[in-house]
């Protein structure tokens, strides 16, 4: 006997204690369901609950363990009590759901820490790496997942930190000076530049924040490599508003060389390493060209971007890939982190640093011609 999904909360409730137990298992997907989108204290939830809690006992394997599956997804408190139950039951099938659910759980209550709104997505992907590698895989990655996030969320508390205690400072300087009996336009123009260039600094402190923490829908398609990098170099050498401290771009890239790529990520990388490549130029007196070169080599191409600019320390090289590190007045430290997590994450490449201070640096991107991930 089939259940209309729209079927009302009394009919619901009566085929949850049907005597037919396939009644009762349709039945608790439509609880399921009607619990999720009950508001929280709604007494006809609280009568659903009670129904399935019940059925923890039923005599049918398969009725329990459609209760075990349900109170995976269902917060609801009577659902812990019942799980503890199900996983000493004598089915082995409901035993594993019973474990299933409970870790789903935790793992919801747990949620938090990486962002409560992405619990879905979050839990399907640990739910592969369990498909793939058992519980202990899925919980050695979901460790490892929180403390990266906990990692994260230090490191930009520190930065937002020493973004906003000059913006303090700057506030309690013109406070002062609004308070003085001989007001100085001057001086509380100049306090309120300093705090525009702050907060303009904050902002792209956030906004690099968001373009490294973002996961686009890559969608990989046959690229001629050579138009790739002068688009890369366009952007690039457009970013660099002083004309007369702007190095060429010479690229010596064959024309016949087709990488599939995530255009749009892969110029965004290039861009970050010629924009740095353009910025490294300030301080020095020639402005020797950038090059961009090419090699393939069976099915891998390496592409390498060379500057004469400042160059960097071996110190400066290990923090250059550090979130928020950064050598510059306005830097925000993602530049180099995002061109590695495009280039190593998304384009399964690696990416290779050598620099030498004072005479300039080299940064070899290597990727394959033919990307063997998922396509979007």
């Amino acid at each position: 006997m089939a259940i209309d999904k729209a079927v009302s909360h009394p009919e619901l409730l009566t085929a949850l204690d049907a005597g037919d137990w396939s009644v009762v298992l349709e039945a608790i997907s439509i609880a399921d369901n009607s619990i999720r989108q009950a508001i929280v204290g709604d007494p006809r939830g609280e009568e659903i609950v009670c129904r399935l809690v019940g059925l923890a006992s039923h005599s049918k394997w398969e009725v329990r363990r459609a209760v075990a599956t349900a109170a995976a997804h269902l917060p609801h408190l009577a659902f812990e009590n019942v799980l503890a139950k199900l996983a000493l039951d004598q089915n082995t099938r409901v035993r594993q759901a019973a474990e299933y659910a409970a870790l789903r759980r935790r793992d919801s209550r747990n949620a938090s820490t990486l962002g409560k709104q992405h619990e879905d997505r979050i839990n399907s992907t640990l739910d592969d790496i369990e498909a793939r590698f058992g519980s202990k895989g899925r919980n050695a990655v979901k460790r490892a997942a929180e403390e990266i996030a906990n990692t994260f969320a230090r490191e930009l508390y520190h930065e937002v930190i020493r973004l906003l205690s000059p913006l303090a400072a700057s506030a309690e300087r013109v406070r002062a000076h609004l308070s003085a009996v001989n007001l100085s336009r001057e001086d509380l123009s100049e306090e309120t530049e300093r705090i525009g260039r702050r907060v303009a600094q904050l902002g792209a402190v956030l906004n690099a924040m968001r373009a490294y923490t973002a996961q686009p829908a890559l969608s990989f398609h046959r690229e001629v490599l050579r138009e790739v990098v002068q688009e890369a170099a366009t952007v690039a050498l457009e970013s660099e508003t002083d004309k007369r401290r702007r190095p060429s771009i010479e690229i010596n890239v064959p024309q016949g060389v087709v990488v599939e790529l995530a255009r749009a990520r892969f110029i965004q990388a290039l861009t970050n390493l010629l924009v740095n490549a353009i910025e490294s130029y300030r301080e020095m007196d020639a402005l020797k060209p950038i090059k961009v070169m090419a090699r393939v080599q069976e099915r891998l191409v390496t592409i390498t971007v060379e500057d004469s600019g400042c160059g960097m320390s071996a110190e400066s090289q290990r923090d250059a890939l550090t979130l928020f590190a950064t050598s510059k007045p306005n830097g925000t430290g993602f530049g180099l982190p995002l061109a590695v997590k495009i280039v190593e994450s998304e384009h399964e490449g690696r990416l290779n640093i050598d620099s030498v201070k004072g005479r300039g640096t080299m940064v070899h991107i290597t990727i394959p011609t033919h990307h063997q991930g998922d396509r979007a």
